[in-house]
């Protein structure tokens, strides 16, 4: 018995619009067929793994309550390219983000909250970064739970 990977992570939401935009444009991932389910939604595809959205009845609770953040998730963490890329378009965008730097595993991670208060990790190789990259500047930096 193997695992593989992530096959999907699915994110309740009633703001489809805010939430597509967040994958979309801010995260820059591909929108891609979902095949037409009684309930609204998106897919994101990431590699091998996909995002997916539910939206309407479906975004909801077992209570019927709007969910936020990310209950007994604490994250979703994806390898990244292009930290200061990714950093101005969350500028940008207006989305709060913080960052941190794993200096001993060469790692640079921005956080930043998707509209259902999902806390997003993207991950970064500092020596597989562009030329010239800046990385995390130190009056910046954050420790986890300072989110």
């Amino acid at each position: 018995m193997q695992l593989h990977d992530i096959h999907h992570v699915a994110i309740k939401t009633q703001d489809l619009e805010a939430t597509n935009k967040f994958y979309d444009k801010v995260l820059g991932m591909e929108k891609v067929f979902r095949p037409d389910f009684d309930f609204p939604g998106s897919w994101f595809n990431i590699g091998e793994t996909m995002v997916h959205i539910m939206a309407g009845n479906a975004g909801l609770d077992n209570d019927g309550n709007v969910p936020r953040g990310g209950a007994s998730v604490d994250h979703i963490a994806l390898t990244a390219n292009g930290f200061d890329e990714f950093k101005k378009n969350y500028e940008d965008n207006d989305i709060e983000w913080r960052q941190f730097a794993i200096p001993e595993f060469g790692l640079w991670q921005l956080f930043a909250k998707d509209p259902n208060g999902v806390l997003i990790e993207l991950n970064f190789t500092a020596e597989q970064e562009p030329e010239g990259s800046v990385g995390p500047s130190d009056d910046q930096i954050f420790l986890p739970g300072q989110f």
